[in-house]
């Protein structure tokens, strides 16, 4: 239990320094805020990216993992509870490690 504690505190910042630090990189890249719908739009139809899993940042946010076919884009999206998405990273080339395809928590 205290294992699990102490991950969520991890993944939670590392979650606030991801914004934190796309939010001071905005000079080198725009960050893409709007509501989660539109979004969720985007990504499919510019990308065909579609949700690939989601983890709770607390009882604050939902950080997002969105999958193109067979790993060619994906995207790091973060929404909060007033259902805002920002997108936080974005890139291709994802690759699913064959060891942790099947892992349940």
């Amino acid at each position: 239990m205290k294992r699990i504690y102490i991950d969520r505190i991890i993944v939670s910042g590392f979650a606030a320094a991801l914004f934190a630090a796309s939010v001071v990189a905005a000079d080198a890249q725009i960050v893409i805020c709007a509501p989660h719908a539109q979004i969720v739009e985007y990504l499919k139809d510019e990308f065909q990216e579609l949700p690939g899993a989601y983890g709770l940042v607390g009882d604050k946010a939902i950080l997002e993992l969105f999958l193109a076919p067979e790993g060619v884009t994906w995207t790091i999206v973060l929404t909060d509870i007033s259902g805002k998405s920002c997108i936080l990273a974005a890139g291709d080339s994802w690759e699913q490690k064959p060891d942790t395809a099947g892992l349940k928590t």
